[in-house]
């Protein structure tokens, strides 16, 4: 072949003529640079048939075949496939279809029977997930109710502590002690609180607070007294550095529930907890609106102040006088 007729038409290349006969020969792939092709050959003097792969590319100084075959993307594996059927029909080789189909067939079966086995356990699994979760529900709701004397007794000695503060300071530990102990002032959906977990000897939080699945949010308690917003109606540098020390353990909480080692020695499992932060009793309408606003734009934070846990305690209690008054009805 000459190097004049592969500058007219690069894709006409054929193995060495004086070596064999081209039977059949396709095409895989023919882009700008590079050609792949299949040929059927006979080599001379040997009646022997087999089938031969050549790519060529474009070099800078011509273009160049070489032996063997270069697969560049998906499609051109199956162009390959069919290529090679249809090739070693054409030089008279016997392609059998049948075991393959069959194969196919047989695989096609056990999948889809195994994908509907699973669509079956998945609905069974959903309808005793459903089932669970509403035995919970009733079960914590008549839990709720034998103990709403209980809770009303806890609420107001919360009370008369947030009173003090009008008139001394309250330590912080006196007031974390009640949360903690009744972790279901801050929700009724936690289970259980535990005790601070240290990172390091100047990192520490308050506590973590459970919900019955497992998942858990990380609670910064600060002092009663301190200010919500400034005299200019800004927020205060409390509440800021408050939000920034809670950043700090959501993030390092999550950094140690990705280590298996750390999260084994310190039980850190959740990798995407919430954060609360309670701070002050400020109750004035400036002051509200700006902790809305701030815990509106952080999705991950919520910011309360001890009336608003207070608050929500209250809200709870009625909710479950409300549930048994329509039960006794």
């Amino acid at each position: 072949m000459s190097g004049e007729k592969q500058k007219k038409n690069p894709e006409e290349f054929k193995p060495d003529e004086n070596y064999y006969d081209t039977l059949a020969e396709d095409v895989v792939y023919f882009e700008k640079n590079r050609i792949g092709k299949i040929f059927g050959v006979n080599e001379k003097g040997k009646d022997k048939k087999y089938i031969r792969l050549l790519t060529k590319s474009k070099r800078p100084y011509g273009w160049r075949y070489s032996h063997g075959f270069n697969i560049y993307d998906l499609l051109q594996i199956n162009k390959l496939f069919a290529v090679l059927r249809s090739i070693a029909n054409k030089i008279g080789w016997t392609v059998s279809y049948t075991s393959d189909i069959e194969k196919i067939k047989q695989q096609l079966r056990e999948n889809e029977e195994a994908i509907v086995l699973l669509e079956k356990q998945n609905v069974a699994t959903r309808n005793e997930h459903e089932m669970l979760l509403k035995r919970y529900h009733e079960q914590k709701k008549k839990l709720m109710k034998s103990r709403i004397d209980e809770f009303n007794q806890t609420i107001k000695e919360f009370e008369q502590k947030i009173n003090r503060a009008e008139k001394q300071i309250i330590p912080e530990s006196e007031l974390q002690d009640v949360l903690y102990t009744h972790s279901w002032l801050l929700g009724t959906e936690y289970i259980s609180a535990e005790p601070q977990k240290m990172r390091g000897a100047h990192s520490k939080f308050d506590f973590y607070l459970e919900r019955f699945n497992k998942t858990k949010d990380i609670v910064e308690i600060k002092l009663i007294s301190d200010s919500i917003i400034n005299k200019d109606g800004s927020i205060s540098a409390k509440v800021i550095q408050a939000v920034d020390q809670l950043i700090e353990y959501l993030e390092s909480s999550v950094a140690a529930a990705h280590s298996s080692v750390i999260s084994k020695e310190e039980g850190i499992n959740e990798l995407r907890p919430r954060g609360t932060v309670i701070i002050g009793k400020d109750q004035d309408e400036k002051a509200i609106e700006k902790l809305h606003k701030w815990s509106h734009q952080l999705s991950h934070i919520e910011i309360m102040t001890y009336y608003d846990v207070l608050e929500r305690a209250k809200s709870v209690i009625k909710h479950i006088e409300k549930q048994e008054v329509i039960v006794n009805e």
